[in-house]
């Protein structure tokens, strides 16, 4: 037998929205948004906002809308992964196949990186971060990955604004000395990362360039000192390197 119930128009009108965006595939304003579902500008103001703060949809440039990261833990929670997840998963698998060590997804959200996919290694002690976490811009290779997927004058910009922080002895406080090392995972197309967050970790970070316009993302492993030792970050760094290459062919 059916339960009744009745349709709450608020949430009706949200779904209307977010598929809204999902077809335009581009940043919105309120009027524009108001204007294509014929809302009032009130309605769409009040529930643009409400799933902005909950990091469903993200405010960007000239207060114009696009999906949030939320979207993306959520999408993995409910089992029904975005494309970018779908396609990258089994070369996570691969990646902590080869390597002993856990794999990462993650993506640029709001001025951090927030991890959207992993593959714990199974093998002895590892290192794991729960979906969902934000991890600071300027720690570590994560954060030079994807600096080294922006211009110059954009890097100026975050470093103009944010405070370089000393997470361990190891960590790079010198604006200079980072954007140098930003030069340098842009021409080899890798970012290492010894100790800089996590004292005693060792991560290596490649940039995916998966063509989604201003979605940047990031595959990186991450283990102990004794798991990543320095005569094994050539190889892995290859490995990583072949295997974005054929991530990003899948979104030519």
């Amino acid at each position: 037998m059916r339960a009744e119930y009745k349709t709450v128009p608020a949430v009706e009108k949200c779904f209307q929205i977010l598929d809204l965006f999902a077809r335009s595939k581009r940043p919105m304003g309120i009027s524009e948004i108001a204007n294509c579902l014929n809302y009032h500008k009130s309605t769409v103001f009040n529930i643009v906002y409400t799933l902005s703060s909950l990091g469903i949809l993200e405010n960007g440039y000239r207060n114009k809308f696009t999906l949030g990261r939320q979207l993306y833990v959520l999408g993995k929670a409910a089992g029904k992964e975005s494309e970018l997840i779908h396609t990258v998963r089994p070369y996570l698998e691969e990646l902590t196949e080869k390597t002993k060590l856990t794999a990462f997804l993650g993506i640029l959200s709001k001025g951090r990186v927030v991890i959207v996919d992993k593959v714990d290694s199974p093998y002895g002690i590892r290192v794991s971060s729960e979906i969902g976490l934000s991890i600071p811009l300027l720690a570590g290779a994560t954060g030079k990955a994807f600096l080294s997927q922006m211009s110059d004058d954009e890097v100026d910009g975050i470093l103009s604004q944010k405070k370089m922080r000393r997470y361990t002895p190891f960590s790079c406080t010198n604006k200079k000395r980072l954007k140098e090392t930003i030069k340098e995972a842009r021409e080899c197309g890798v970012a290492v990362d010894k100790e800089e967050y996590i004292e005693g970790i060792r991560a290596i970070a490649i940039p995916l360039r998966i063509g989604r316009g201003k979605l940047l993302a990031s595959i990186w492993v991450v283990g102990l000192n004794s798991q990543l030792k320095d005569e094994r970050i050539p190889g892995y760094s290859l490995l990583l390197k072949k295997i974005g290459a054929e991530i990003e062919a899948h979104f030519i």
